[in-house]
């Protein structure tokens, strides 16, 4: 199963019409201080660039943006990409949110660790994700 059909919808947050689109104060890279250069030059095609969190797979502007890319990198990440335990989503501020229980602390880790290499997650929040 994807981990596209892990993004709880419901639980995101969608983009107010007040949040701004682009402000260049705001295009950090997120919580590991990488930029994914590829996306970033797709997203600068668009006028306005999308910020961060709300890049889509291919640079569009995008509500959930984030989340889908987060959802693909676990696809892409094969200690990850059968996990069917959690479920992601997108809060405001570039917050991934992960939510359901894992079998053991290093997955748990793991987990948070790949969100966070994402372009654009300024935090993830664990809160509502449990190790058995």
């Amino acid at each position: 199963m994807s981990w596209h059909n892990h993004i709880d919808f419901k639980r995101c947050d969608r983009a107010s019409t007040s949040t701004p689109r682009i402000s260049f104060s705001s295009m950090n890279p997120g919580l590991t201080h990488t930029y994914d250069h590829d996306l970033r030059e797709k997203a600068g095609l668009h006028m306005p660039p999308p910020l961060p969190e709300y890049m889509g797979l291919e640079g569009q502007y995008d509500d959930y943006g984030l989340v889908r890319r987060v959802a693909e990198t676990f696809d892409h990440t094969p200690d990850l990409a059968h996990l069917t335990t959690v479920t992601l989503a997108q809060l405001s501020g570039g917050t991934i949110a992960l939510v359901g229980t894992v079998a053991d602390l290093p997955t748990f880790h793991r987990l948070v660790a790949v969100a966070s290499s994402v372009d654009g997650t300024r935090a993830v929040d664990t809160v509502h994700l449990s190790v058995l």
